[in-house]
């Protein structure tokens, strides 16, 4: 009776341990892809940061964006009313 419980343990592990890899392998597309125009990853754009008021805590407005020698960058700025913070902020990613 032990020696089936460690056979059937054993056999189970391996049933998991197979099973992952093959999972794995589906998940790495070792068959290969060509990305194109109509590809998931070649449409996908990272997300800007949002920005929030350290003054008043709401959400800032973007005033600009585009690309310089340091990269990608948004300058935000609060616009609420009576807010102290009236200075832009910029993310750079």
């Amino acid at each position: 009776m032990r020696k089936m419980k460690k056979l059937a343990a054993l056999c189970l592990a391996m049933l998991m341990a197979f099973s992952n890899m093959a999972v794995t392998a589906a998940a790495y597309d070792a068959v290969g892809h060509e990305h194109d125009e109509t590809c998931a990853e070649a449409t996908v754009q990272p997300r800007r940061p949002a920005a929030w008021c350290h003054a008043c805590g709401q959400a800032m407005t973007e005033i600009d964006a585009g690309r310089d020698d340091k990269g990608r960058y948004v300058t935000y700025q609060c616009k609420t009313l009576n807010c102290p913070n009236k200075t832009p902020l910029t993310f750079y990613w």
